[in-house]
């Protein structure tokens, strides 16, 4: 009787981390589907949809290069629509997310390149970034996130 208690308290424990790695396999999915969403709805200017995938705090961070905005509005308001609305031809892209989640929160390190026809011309540019995430009422939203690049050598 003891040597069966013994190998049913061995097999509880031995099969015990698989719930909590499907978990994170499940979180991991979901966060990169989250930063995957963030660079497509940014490309399609949909402004709405970027409101559902950051967090409205006030101290959430956006950090392009050496620029900082105070709060998703701030970025929204102040950086993001008046940008959409003098390019032309936007593209931006996300590529070798790499997501890490630990417990409710994740970050995801990435590589980017955007590309667009402004005041200036075209121009084109590679970079890296990388976002944090916060699970709230079971939904992953960012909370802060940060780029920096450099621009593309156009020839000439």
């Amino acid at each position: 009787m003891k040597c069966a208690y013994l190998m049913t308290a061995g097999l509880i424990l031995a099969l015990n981390p698989v719930a909590p790695a499907r978990a994170q396999t499940s979180d991991t999915a979901a966060v990169r589907r989250v930063v995957d969403a963030v660079a497509e709805m940014t490309q399609a200017g949909n402004v709405a949809a970027l409101d559902t995938l950051f967090a409205h705090d006030a101290w959430v961070q956006v950090i392009e290069g050496a620029g900082v905005n105070h709060g998703w509005v701030d970025y929204r308001d102040r950086h993001l629509k008046p940008e959409l609305e003098r390019f032309r031809n936007f593209r931006l892209r996300y590529f070798d997310i790499e997501p890490q989640v630990r417990g409710n929160v994740a970050w995801a390190a990435l590589r980017y390149e955007v590309a667009f026809d402004g005041p200036q011309g075209h121009t084109e540019s590679e970079g890296r970034g990388t976002i944090i995430l916060e699970k709230r009422d079971g939904r992953w939203v960012v909370v802060h996130r940060h780029t920096s690049g450099r621009r593309r050598e156009q020839p000439q």
